[in-house]
């Protein structure tokens, strides 16, 4: 009896710890496949559409006669935009977006579970402030990964370096590397 108990707590313990991360991201995944899925069924409207331009410096580009499907999101100040239609004209991507209210809304949701979980949500209440040097750290929005490499010289008893003077033919190379060539 105490064994199914004791594995239920440890199950809510992960859960707690960083479960629900995956549950929320699972969450917005599907709401983004179900807006992508309705704006490819053109199940959207025009009016809701918010229109960026982008500069794009490219020489010898073509204008496009009319606007493309185009799949893609961005966040701009907490608000998440999927993209709907782009098109190129003169030196400027024009992209037309469409809000993903129901991401926000489980991302606004995410947070405040955090908030809950980790009691940083003190509204009305009277106990202490959280302390400053805890902070729940969980690495999975960015993995920094460091490569190391050392570069030994080769080990030779003679060795040459060839130094060619731009204003000298390539014909003539000099192989002493202390002294600058003579003009």
């Amino acid at each position: 009896m105490t064994k199914p108990i004791a594995i239920l707590l440890l199950i809510i313990h992960i859960f707690n710890v960083g479960g629900y991360r995956f549950v929320f991201d699972k969450l917005e995944k599907d709401a983004s496949v179900q807006l992508i899925q309705k704006l490819d069924n053109d199940e959207y409207n025009d009016d809701q559409l918010i229109e960026m331009k982008v500069p794009l410096p490219m020489p010898y580009q073509t204008n496009w006669s009319s606007f493309e499907r185009y799949n893609g999101e961005i966040q701009i100040e907490g608000v998440h935009y999927n993209y709907v239609k782009r098109k190129v004209y003169n030196d400027t991507l024009i992209l037309l977006c469409i809000p993903n209210h129901d991401k926000m809304q489980l991302n606004s949701a995410k947070e405040q579970f955090f908030s809950l979980v980790n009691d940083l949500d003190q509204k009305g209440k009277d106990l202490p402030a959280p302390k400053a040097n805890i902070i729940k750290t969980i690495t999975t929005d960015y993995q920094v990964t460091e490569t190391f490499v050392t570069l030994v010289p080769p080990v030779t008893e003679s060795v040459k370096h060839i130094i060619i003077n731009s204003s000298m033919p390539a014909s003539i190379a000099l192989e002493d590397p202390y002294q600058p060539p003579r003009a």
